[in-house]
């Protein structure tokens, strides 16, 4: 039997990679949004609890926020190529993204769960299932997480995907969730806005958004939320996370800009909360600042978290682009797209506005 001060060490041991980790004096000298016990965002933010009065929803279909029936999937191709010449993407519905670049497997945001939610009893459902299971997956390079909402950050799904996974990428804060899901510290890169890295031949940068984090109604903003690019010296990408409407995208778009593919939210808005998630103009006026030449939109086709029709966003999204020059993809879900053949992929399945 151990002794209490075994037992002490023992529980230091087990706390170090945590403590470690969270300093806040670190995180206050990585990051200016960081006042010593939150973050925050670069300009006024507004979260309504009571709806305003007389203003218009602006949607442009009046199918219902859920789908009548479940919707069509395609199975994932994840043999790739094996120059790391070609860019491959696959869409899992809402913003779980997995990506080929370089050779390297990069996984965004994997939600595989039945439900955005911390118990899968209750909590919105999912409008049709992942279309791979995670056994499916290969081996991941690079997992990178936007920020800890249910609907980014899966606990279910990030537990059983460990064993794949090489290394995490999170904003500050988020290595707290991971460790405390029982993932090893030294797996794990955390990084505030602005920050760069290399790892596995690729170039990762922490840029802005324009959001919140919190997985309880006591620990809002005590994470990081960010939106990410990476590069191969070949293709440059952006994702955008969950992100109001700010001028962090012209920024973005300036540092790092024009880029070949960017994945930006298009769905889950709503007047209560304007600054938290754009409106789809919005959304193509973040691609346009960004200098994006192909845009697929993500944050919709998987879970009801507003009250507009479930595909009200994507919609409108292509409509706003039209004749602008820049093209807007949206694959299947689960449809893996090779970035040479991206034109192919604009079918607008999700069905005519009526």
């Amino acid at each position: 039997m151990k002794t209490a001060n075994e037992l002490f060490i023992f529980s230091i041991f087990l706390l170090l990679p945590w403590l470690v980790f969270s300093n806040p004096a670190d995180y206050a000298a990585r990051a200016s949004n960081f006042d010593g016990k939150i973050f925050k965002n670069e300009h006024e933010f507004i979260l309504l609890l009571n709806e305003p009065k007389d203003v218009p929803t602006g949607v442009i279909s009046d199918k219902e926020t859920i789908p009548e029936s479940r919707l069509p999937l395609k199975v994932p191709d994840f043999t790739g190529d094996s120059t790391g010449k070609e860019l491959f993407f696959t869409w899992f519905g809402h913003s779980s993204l997995f990506i080929q670049m370089d050779g390297k497997n990069i996984l965004f945001d994997p939600v595989f769960s039945s439900r955005s939610s911390p118990v899968q009893f209750a909590g919105p459902k999912r409008f049709t299932p992942p279309p791979c299971s995670i056994a499916d997956l290969p081996e991941i390079d690079i997992l990178i997480i936007s920020h800890d909402h249910y609907d980014h950050l899966d606990k279910i799904a990030i537990k059983k995907l460990d064993s794949k996974v090489k290394k995490y990428v999170v904003p500050l804060g988020v290595e707290k969730r991971l460790i405390k899901f029982g993932i090893a510290a030294d797996k794990i890169i955390n990084m505030a806005w602005w920050e760069e890295i290399r790892e596995e031949g690729l170039t990762i940068a922490c840029t802005p958004a324009r959001h919140f984090s919190g997985r309880t109604l006591t620990d809002r903003f005590e994470t990081l939320w960010a939106s990410w690019v990476v590069s191969d010296g070949k293709h440059k990408i952006f994702e955008s996370g969950d992100s109001g409407w700010d001028d962090h995208f012209q920024r973005i778009g300036e540092k790092y800009g024009d880029f070949d593919l960017a994945f930006i939210e298009a769905g889950q808005y709503d007047i209560r909360w304007p600054s938290v998630h754009m409106k789809p103009e919005e959304s193509f006026e973040a691609a346009k600042a960004l200098g994006a030449e192909y845009v697929v939109p993500i944050h919709w086709g998987a879970f009801k978290l507003a009250r507009h029709p479930w595909d009200d966003s994507v919609q409108r999204m292509v409509k706003a682009a039209d004749g602008s020059g820049i093209k807007i993809i949206t694959p299947y879900i689960g449809e893996t797209v090779p970035f040479s053949r991206i034109l192919e992929f604009q079918t607008r399945w999700y069905g005519p506005i009526r």
